[in-house]
């Protein structure tokens, strides 16, 4: 029979046995343990994962980065490539562009140029240059594949001088016909309807033919880049800017850009750059929607479209040789260049014996009310214009080569062209035997004749020793607002001026790659030709280059606008303005793009 206290004691002795007592507690703190570890290495593991992947996308990120980085700078290069390809381009003599299509709109030479076709895994690089078009009426608008003359803009920097000859080329308009009308053909839309213009100041009046210009701004203009301190009726000078929150000091000198213009008075970057937010020459969409503007709102492109400070042409041919002189000193020298030049004997013989003994035609303008002052401005005295309308009792005679044998040209000269087109029904007289000889022109003022032959003498001929002509406003390629600011005739004339002109925009032909085609279109007399010449021109040789660097495939892009003169040699950039922050500025579609698919078979 067991004990009662058996039980009792089979407890005490498990509970002094050590070994049970140390695997029964252990057991459970082990188990409690592994768990809580594991869940531990959970958590690293899951911290590690997303550390790694946001490793991984950072790389991946930076390397996109990289490879973007390097298709803008490859873009970058495009379009430094392609202004070399314009300055390589205008290195060339006028005639040899020409013959390649001109660069007033040549798609085939501006549009979609390839630069890389996208083989050995390289981007397909392309460039495209663009600039604002014309419209019918000679107004901004639309786009083409090209350059912007320079020539075509109003140059800042000459206004000082033509306001300094205001009244002798206004007594030319007077001689000439024509008028000085601040509104001309596009009426008030293009001036202040209240300003008080002054038709004797010609800089100021074709400072106002820009849409939005009162004459307080245009004197203003016309203050900052004069050398004096004396502010004008309507401007203003050093003791207004000095009194502004931010004093500074007027220029009183030739301005650098057109942007310099936002420090005169008046002239905000409304007024200066319009709508085109993004600068690249037309109107957007978008543009028009946040402006609510159209193409037809006058000023919607602003001023700097009409304005700019680099406007020049070389002194020379078509082919690239300097022009003769005609007013040289040594006549002898001066007839064996005119036989090099032009090859004809009886022009050349002409033209020298002009220099001993001529008188130009528009010394005969005296009989129709020309007044003395306007003939002095061509270097013409009254008492010569008056012989000139009385009737010569001596031989006239029709000019031969061998008339020249009776002409000293040792004797130096007496008489100087004040313009080439002085040859136009112009006479030599001279004493023989007694009796005065008269010789008329060889260069008849009748349309038909003159356009036979004074495109090619306005080629080769000039009046200047001057390598470089700056000022004059392009007649072909310039917006209708500036043309209808020169003062040479009136509004119906100038409106036949502009339809013959969009009629072969651009001026490529050989009609109009000289300024008289007006005169030899029968468009304006020989007289209002002579008002027009010192004004206008059509070359020019200093361009603005648009240029678009391209990936057509990613469409990444990078723009720039390069102002190149070619005046010299080896054309050279006079101002360079990256655009790339602006945007592309264009859809992919209008740029073009030559592209070559690589073969990976």
């Amino acid at each position: 029979m067991s004990s009662p206290n058996k039980p009792l004691r089979n407890v005490e002795e498990s509970l002094s046995d050590p070994t049970v007592a140390f695997a029964a507690k252990p057991i459970g703190r082990q188990n409690r343990r592994r768990g809580f570890f594991l869940v531990l290495v959970l958590i690293v593991i899951a911290v590690a994962t997303m550390a790694v992947y946001s490793f991984t996308d950072l790389m991946i990120a930076a390397d996109e980065t990289a490879y973007l980085t390097g298709d803008l700078v490859q873009a970058r290069a495009t379009v430094d490539s392609g202004i070399e390809a314009v300055r390589l381009t205008l290195a060339q003599p006028s005639s040899l562009r020409e013959d390649a299509g001109g660069v007033f709109n040549n798609p085939n030479m501006f549009q979609g140029v390839p630069i890389t076709d996208g083989s050995l895994g390289n981007p397909t690089s392309n460039f495209t240059v663009l600039a604002p078009g014309l419209t019918e009426m000679g107004t901004l608008g639309g786009i083409r594949y090209g350059l912007q003359n320079e020539s075509a803009r109003l140059n800042v920097n000459a206004l000082v001088v033509l306001e300094e000859n205001s009244e002798a080329i206004s007594m030319l308009t007077g001689l000439s016909g024509g008028s000085v009308d601040a509104e001309g053909i596009l009426g008030g839309a293009t001036a202040s309807e209240d300003s008080d213009v002054s038709t004797e100041n010609i800089a100021v009046t074709l400072l106002m033919t820009l849409p939005g210009m009162d004459v307080t701004i245009a004197d203003a203009i016309l203050d900052w880049i004069d050398e004096d301190t004396e502010p004008r009726e309507n401007g203003c000078e050093d003791e207004y800017y000095t009194s502004l929150a931010t004093p500074y000091a007027a220029a009183n000198g030739p301005i650098q850009t057109v942007e310099e213009l936002l420090l005169v008075r008046g002239v905000t970057p409304q007024l200066l750059f319009g709508a085109d937010s993004n600068r690249n020459g037309v109107l957007d969409s978008d543009e028009q929607q946040r402006y609510a503007a159209s193409i037809e709102t006058p000023g919607v492109l602003g001023w700097a479209s009409y304005l700019t400070v680099h406007g020049a042409e070389a002194n020379k041919t078509m082919d690239g040789d300097f022009r003769v002189n005609i007013n040289g000193d040594d006549l002898e020298v001066l007839y064996e260049e005119l036989m090099t030049a032009i090859g004809d004997e009886v022009f050349a013989s002409f033209i020298v014996a002009y220099r001993i003994g001529g008188q130009s035609s528009l010394a005969d303008s005296v009989a129709s009310g020309a007044s003395a002052e306007a003939l002095a401005a061509q270097g013409i005295a009254a008492q010569d214009a008056a012989n000139a309308d009385s009737e010569s009792e001596g031989t006239v005679l029709p000019w031969s080569v061998d008339a020249l044998a009776a002409f000293d040209l040792t004797g130096g000269a007496d008489i100087e062209f004040n313009q080439v087109l002085d040859l136009i029904d112009a006479k030599v007289t001279q004493e023989q035997n007694g009796e005065t000889v008269t010789y008329t022109s060889p260069l008849i003022g009748e349309p038909t004749l003159l356009a036979e032959f004074l495109p090619f003498l306005m080629d080769q001929l000039t009046t200047q020793d001057g390598d470089v002509l700056p000022g004059r406003i392009n007649l072909n390629e310039c917006p209708a607002e500036l043309l209808m600011g020169v003062p040479l005739v009136d509004s119906d004339t100038m409106t036949a001026i502009l339809e013959a002109r969009s009629q072969d925009s651009g001026g490529t032909t050989s009609d109009r790659t000289h300024e008289t085609w007006p005169l030899t279109e029968g468009l304006v007399t020989v007289d209002q030709m002579r008002a027009l010449l010192p004004l206008v021109t059509a070359r020019g040789d200093v361009f603005r280059a648009q240029v678009i660097g391209f990936d057509s495939g990613s469409g990444l892009a990078a723009r720039g606008e390069a102002i190149i003169d070619a005046t010299t040699p080896n054309p050279r950039i006079v101002h360079y303005r990256d655009l790339t922050h602006l945007g592309r500025g264009f859809d992919l579609s209008v740029l073009g793009g030559n592209i070559v698919v690589p073969d990976n078979n």
